[in-house]
């Protein structure tokens, strides 16, 4: 596994409050042949197909979260407007980790044509349809596959969007992933990072869910081993105060 930069010091622990003095302790205690495994048992037997299931009982948050990303998105793209795909498909979108398609519905599809989801639990992406609604889901593509496996393909997408997936990911995974994403954009495109942020240590790994927050410099390091360009970063705003922060990267290749 290709670890963080090693000169950085990445001490962490876990929520059973095991501590670890590096990134590669960490990793080499972890039972990575039943990673993705837990992760994906434990969202089929918690997380219920409605915005409060998704996003893990605090569905109240959902539409600060939504204006803090429009904002985002519409600074960004004062300096940077979206083109067209070179296969002429206007403005297309993909929604990472999509859920029920939160993001697509609530976001993507007011600055995009069209919006893939892709989406690795088959009842969760059943519902998106239906909650994305019948005037917009025609719109959407629905891709079933986990994102350590996804090929996106080259040149297809203006906007990129990964909220609150990546944790579930390990580093290795999140770099190849993350270049895959890179090679999907078309000249000028997005991809827009969300993600749970810890500040008094590097890492906490969930071990009931096998998820890890990362530091802001943590993820800084992965996204410079994928060769992205960070060109805009902000934080959420109006969060409650008992919530990890959460910034907003916007990177380009």
């Amino acid at each position: 596994m290709d670890y963080p930069n090693t000169e950085i010091a990445y001490n962490g622990s876990d929520t059973e409050r095991k501590t670890y003095t590096s990134i590669e302790d960490m990793w080499n205690d972890q039972d990575l042949s039943t990673w993705y495994a837990r992760a994906q048992d434990w969202y089929e037997e918690n997380c219920s197909t409605t915005i409060d299931g998704v996003l893990g009982g605090i569905g109240h948050i959902s539409d600060v979260d939504l204006k803090g990303s429009r904002d985002f998105l519409l600074e960004i793209l004062k300096f940077s407007p979206l083109k067209e795909s070179k296969s002429g498909v206007k403005k297309l979108a993909c929604e990472c980790g999509a859920g029920i398609g939160r993001v697509t519905k609530g976001l993507l599809l007011d600055f995009a044509d069209r919006c893939d989801l892709v989406e690795s639990s088959s009842r969760l992406l059943g519902a998106a349809p239906d909650h994305v609604g019948v005037n917009q889901s025609h719109k959407c593509r629905f891709f079933c596959s986990v994102l350590q496996d996804w090929q996106p393909g080259v040149n297809k997408y203006s906007i990129i969007w990964i909220q609150w997936t990546l944790c579930y990911l390990t580093d290795f995974d999140i770099v190849q992933f993350l270049i895959r994403c890179s090679e999907s954009l078309v000249d000028g495109g997005w991809i827009i990072l969300k993600e749970n942020t810890c500040a008094e240590e590097a890492f906490v790994v969930d071990v009931a869910d096998a998820s890890i927050t990362r530091s802001l410099e943590y993820w800084l390091d992965l996204i410079a081993k994928s060769g992205l360009q960070l060109k805009h970063m902000t934080t959420q705003d109006d969060f409650p105060d008992d919530i990890y922060p959460v910034p907003m990267l916007a990177l380009q290749r």
